[in-house]
């Protein structure tokens, strides 16, 4: 096996002894959650194919860094790496979880030499309330 390195472009490849390579690829994915409104939920994205901890990890709504906002309406966990992944969470507290909202789960991965990497996460909220109901009965007629 034959292998030339980025790195050093211009230098010849050498004759290596047997290897085995592990190749892996970045991803991301979104975590969509569906909740009542006014109730805590915790959305996530899980990044693979990582082989360390990410730089960092940035939550935003319509833009804004809602990380930095932490200990108000929002908590923000980058998550811990293991096997390879790793799963950073928003928990949205029930005070600003009112409406479906968009959220945008950034990462900086230097390993991967990604900076600000955004997928997108869907909070959508649903509404449960009663309904006024009259109820009447028939009587016996003569």
């Amino acid at each position: 096996c034959k292998l030339r390195s980025s790195l050093y472009p211009t230098h010849s490849p050498d004759v290596v002894k047997e290897m085995e390579l592990s190749f892996f690829t970045l991803g991301v994915q979104a975590i969509n959650k569906e909740v009542e409104s006014g109730t805590d939920a915790t959305i996530s994205c899980v990044i693979t194919g990582i082989t360390n901890d990410l730089d960092s990890v940035i939550w935003r709504k319509s833009g804004t860094d809602v990380t930095t906002l932490s200990g108000s309406n929002y908590v923000v966990s980058a998550g811990t790496y293991g096997s390879n992944s790793q799963t950073t969470t928003l928990t949205v507290k029930a005070a600003a979880n009112t409406a479906d909202s968009t959220y945008t789960c950034a990462i900086t991965s230097n390993e991967w030499l990604e900076t600000n990497k955004e997928t997108t996460v869907a909070l959508n909220v649903y509404s449960v309330g009663l309904e006024d109901k009259t109820v009447t009965t028939a009587t016996d007629q003569d």
